[in-house]
């Protein structure tokens, strides 16, 4: 599932989530096993740092159509089996965009993976087709997330 939220021109919200036969634990692996996303995750391959608070990560972000791009995102807050929330601006005015992952159980079993990105700023007036790939490119994820996790569990 998806959500493409327009919350004024300067402010967009993507939140795009699946459903996975599997606890927040066992995700929780997969997630922070960054040296694997190479194999199975299709929109970012590439994850590389310390998954620290202040600590920038450096990623390689494939939206569909689009050419690929490279990201040091800034680790806002990390939850153990909860939340990963990281981001980063451009002139601190211009453009921000901040992306949580979030591990939400379901029953005893079942966790609902979501990823939210809040995009702020007059650039987001320009950025309307990279926004909507990248809704795209999470929805890839999501699915490749859930297919790597289950995998795992059979």
């Amino acid at each position: 599932m998806n959500k493409n939220r327009t919350s004024g021109k300067m402010h967009r919200v993507i939140d795009a989530w699946i459903d996975i036969d599997a606890k927040p634990e066992e995700i929780w692996k997969v997630l922070l096993d960054f040296k694997s996303w190479g194999l199975w995750n299709p929109f970012i391959p590439v994850a590389e740092g310390n998954l620290q608070v202040g600590e920038c990560m450096r990623i390689k972000v494939v939206p569909p159509g689009i050419k690929p791009m490279i990201f040091k995102p800034e680790v806002y807050e990390v939850v153990p089996c909860e939340k990963i929330l990281w981001g980063g601006s451009f002139l601190k005015i211009v453009y921000r965009g901040d992306h949580a992952f979030l591990l939400e159980p379901l029953t005893e079993n079942t966790t609902r993976f979501r990823q939210i990105e809040r995009f702020t700023g007059p650039m987001v007036l320009f950025m309307g087709n990279m926004i909507k790939k990248t809704e795209v490119g999470y929805v890839l994820m999501n699915l490749a997330l859930k297919k790597q996790v289950e995998k795992h569990k059979s």
